[in-house]
């Protein structure tokens, strides 16, 4: 899906350093669905997965994420992004799993979050976050 491979290299853009070198993996020589930390569905070939933890990666989470609407996992525990959580995390409607602990990250959580109604874990442990976790997470 071209959607997918876009949202990924606009990922790959917010990278600003990568130790590891496994972003330079993500190129058109494979398919999107053989990139280090991505994992696709093997029905309808879509990016189910992404699983980045520990990769030593710099940078901030693109809006593009949003558009990875198969999306069911996304870890990006332990690395060192940064800014803000994005909004655009909300149109994730089939994400179950969410680990961005041990980063960088600033601001709020984002209340939009709760549009996600599949959501059974959240973890934003160990970053710079601030202020309560949004009432509406409640309802998840």
């Amino acid at each position: 899906n071209e959607t997918d491979r876009l949202a990924l290299l606009d990922f790959k853009d917010g990278i600003k350093q990568d130790p590891l070198q496994i972003m330079s993996l993500w190129n058109d020589s494979v398919h999107f669905c053989n990139w280090v930390g991505v994992t696709c569905s093997p029905s309808n070939g879509r990016v189910m997965i992404m699983n980045l933890e520990s990769q030593s990666l710099v940078g901030s989470i693109s809006p593009s994420i949003g558009n990875l609407t198969f999306l069911t996992g996304f870890n990006l525990k332990n690395n060192s992004f940064q800014g803000e959580i994005p909004q655009d995390l909300g149109r994730l409607l089939h994400l179950q799993y969410l680990n961005l602990s041990s980063n960088y990250f600033v601001g709020k959580i984002p209340t939009n979050l709760s549009h996600c109604t599949d959501l059974r874990v959240l973890d934003a442990n160990v970053n710079e976050l601030f202020g309560p976790i949004p009432d509406q997470l409640s309802s998840l």
